[in-house]
């Protein structure tokens, strides 16, 4: 009873700590849940109206991407991977408001349709630019039933290795890809279609259009830019600024953006490393001289190997065709400076006449021994000394897939890929006589069908030696840089000390959230990402970027919707005062009456320049560029008038046209409404490839840069 009575006294205690119990456990379990509500946040890489683009499928579909490219053998650069990304994304992106749009107005593409397109009769350029032929360039439909059965077909893989397999997912990735891609490439087809449709030039556009072009004129002109004339005197007033920003606002539209300087430094070898590569082609001249054998001196010295072909002088270098055409055998030249970073030296090995380049047809042979080669090839020969085609007999032994043309080749061509001796036999062998040829590569059935004209060809041996920046020069360049930063490591003194430290520091620079690099230095994405992810006044460590180091500080933040005012001031400033400035220049002159387009040349410090063929809708004249007032005068004008002076966006202009030509092509209504209607189409057809057209009304969280 005593211990009923003791809990019941400290019953709001107990309560108190199971609420807190509770309390804990509620809130525990509503963080866990919140931190995964939190992670599946960060791993969208976008929102598009709504709908999300987790990272991982992304990753997955740029994978898939990227190794299309691999599979055929291409290399790809830093650049190029940010280009594939960012198209994987507006894919992505794209599919998304497609098929949101798609599904409003009841558009699809149907199994048949798609089956038609993937492997009927009317076979996807998509699919066709993937499934080539190696040879003839051409789609070859064979080899795209033959990669359907052997990867998409087939559930047995058993036969291969495990090496294989996986290749073969890859590929059937890939081409699960292309269906995926033909599929939206058909719906964009229909939607671009139908806005087409909707889009129909009538009669008062057909006449428009063929007005603006029926009438070309030519004229002399003179001009007066506006950046010759002093801003002294022009006023211009904060309201009437104002009042312009007002009417351009739309013009100052932004994504998110961070103000940045950086300086960049070029990392480039010093005078030291010139002289001491100098000095290192200069030791071996002698030898390469007179050596017996420089080929040798060639492949352990030069940066580049030793080209083992004659080449006709259209293939030279022009340091190395006036080389040749007064050397003797043997005779060295350099070393010089090429390129301002590469010292070449030259030595002429040999001169002949023959053929620049070959017409080959050409056949491997697989897996076969020398007996059945040449019994194969004995009656291969027969066949085609009887009036059969090499293009035939190839075709038929490999089942269509090639008709064994090469094509056009030199010995420089050939010798890159296959041994000297080879390449010999081939510039040696008469002309559509087939032949048997053995090469380190295996052995081949070819025929030369046609040869160039002989000319005079050259052997050369070059030794080449690339200038380089030293791992001296380049602790020097990093070091200063970094003992610059040290010394001016907050904002206003980044960019004002830079000058006497012998830098240029770039200011005010505007790097937008997803832009792939600064001023085109490639892999400089790193400093775009840093600073999105620092405050104004931060300055960051050095970056090594493709050839440059860079260091950046924040300036400050630009969000997304309009510049401000204060932001474009200066831009609309200069507006208005070249537009005071063409009213004051056009009274001057007119006050003056001067009566020939010389008077105004002299007294507007200007030249006569002639233009011709100009018409209503010619978008950039020569000389003039982008000034449509200048369309307008001059083809209302008349010949042997003077017209002007008068103000356009860059100068003031006086004409005097010369002669105006009317076109002999009557007016074609049903043509012209064709003609815009085709352009119409090709231009809706782009707004929709770029997904313009649809994201201009779309709501997308972009948040790329969290993770690239």
């Amino acid at each position: 009873m005593a211990t009923l009575e003791k809990i019941r006294s400290r019953a709001g205690l107990l309560v108190g700590v199971v609420g807190l119990a509770l309390f804990a456990f509620i809130i525990g379990d509503f963080l866990r849940s919140g931190s995964i509500f939190f992670k599946q946040s960060k791993e969208k890489i976008a929102v598009v109206d709504g709908q999300s683009i987790g990272i991982r499928e992304f990753q997955t579909d740029l994978e898939t991407a990227t190794n299309s490219y691999k599979t055929r053998g291409v290399s790809l650069s830093e650049e190029q991977q940010n280009q594939i990304r960012e198209m994987v994304f507006e894919q992505k992106v794209g599919s998304i408001l497609l098929a949101n749009e798609s599904k409003k107005i009841g558009f699809a593409v149907g199994k048949d349709e798609l089956s038609d397109l993937l492997t009927g009769n009317n076979i996807s350029p998509i699919v066709q630019q993937s499934f080539r032929n190696p040879q003839t360039g051409v789609f070859d439909k064979n080899m795209l039933l033959d990669f359907l059965q052997r990867t998409i077909e087939s559930d047995d893989w058993s036969m291969y290795t495990p090496e294989q397999q996986q290749m073969l997912q890859k590929d059937k990735d890939a081409w699960l890809n292309i269906e995926k891609v033909v599929g939206e490439q058909q719906l964009v087809n229909k939607f671009s279609t139908l806005l087409a449709s909707a889009i129909v030039a009538n009669s008062l556009d057909a006449k428009a259009a063929y007005n603006d072009n029926s009438v070309n004129v030519d004229f002399n002109y003179v001009s007066q830019l506006y950046n010759s004339f002093p801003d002294a005197g022009i006023e211009v007033s904060d309201a009437e600024i104002a009042k312009l920003y007002d009417a351009r606002k739309q013009n100052f539209k932004q994504e998110r953006a961070k103000v940045v300087s950086y300086i960049a430094v070029n990392i480039v070898p010093s005078d030291v490393d010139f002289a001491e590569k100098s000095a290192q082609i200069e030791k071996i001249k002698d030898e390469f001289a007179n050596s017996a054998n420089p080929v040798d001196l060639v492949n352990e010295n030069s940066d580049a190997p030793f080209l083992d072909a004659y080449l006709s002088a259209a293939q030279l270098s022009p340091e190395e065709k006036k080389f040749v055409e007064s050397a003797p055998i043997g005779k060295v030249d350099g070393p010089s400076l090429i390129n301002n970073r590469t010292y070449v030296m030259y030595r002429l090995l040999g001169i002949k006449q023959a053929p620049d380049s070959i017409k080959i047809n050409m056949l491997p042979f697989a897996n076969l021994d020398e007996a059945k080669i040449k019994s194969l090839t004995d009656s291969l020969t027969q066949v085609i000394k009887s009036g059969k085609s090499f293009a035939d007999v190839a075709s038929s032994l490999s089942n269509g897939q090639t008709k064994g043309d090469i094509g056009w080749q030199t010995e420089a061509t050939l010798a890159k890929i296959i041994d000297s001796k080879f390449v010999n036999e081939l510039f040696d062998a008469k002309i559509n006589e087939p032949f048997t040829i053995k090469s380190s590569n295996g052995t081949f059935y070819a025929q030369v069908v046609e040869k160039t004209k002989p000319v005079s060809k050259y052997k050369i041996a070059v030794i080449k030696m690339d200038v380089v920046p030293s791992q001296e020069t380049y602790n020097k360049l990093y070091t200063n840089l970094n003992q610059y930063i040290s010394k001016n490591h907050q904002l206003d003194k980044f960019a004002t000390a830079a000058s006497d430290a012998g830098y240029v520091c770039q200011t005010n620079v505007q790097f937008l959230e997803n832009q792939l690099n600064i001023a085109n230095i490639e892999n400089s994405r790193q400093v775009i990402r840093w600073a999105f992810s620092h405050n104004k006044g931060e300055i960051s460590d050095i970056f090594e970027c493709q050839g440059y180091f860079i260091v950046a500080a924040v300036e400050g933040d630009l969000k997304a919707g309009f510049r401000p005012l204060k932001d474009v001031a200066d831009i609309l400033k200069r507006e208005l005062i070249n537009e005071k400035k063409g009213t004051k220049i056009v009274e001057t002159l007119k006050a003056k009456n001067l009566g020939s387009l010389e008077d105004y040349a002299a007294a507007m410090n200007s030249t006569v320049q002639e233009v011709k063929f100009v018409t209503f809708a010619t978008p950039r004249i020569t000389g003039i560029g982008v000034d449509p007032i200048v369309n307008v005068k001059a083809v209302s004008s008349e010949t042997g008038k003077i017209t002007g002076p008068f103000a356009g966006k860059n100068a003031v202009y006086v004409l005097s046209l010369t002669a105006k030509n009317k076109s002999e092509q009557a007016y074609n209504e049903a043509q012209q409404k064709q003609q815009l209607n085709m352009q119409n189409s090709y231009k809706i057809m782009q707004m929709v490839q770029t997904n313009k057209l649809l994201k201009d009304k779309a709501t997308i969280e972009d948040n790329r840069s969290r993770f690239y």
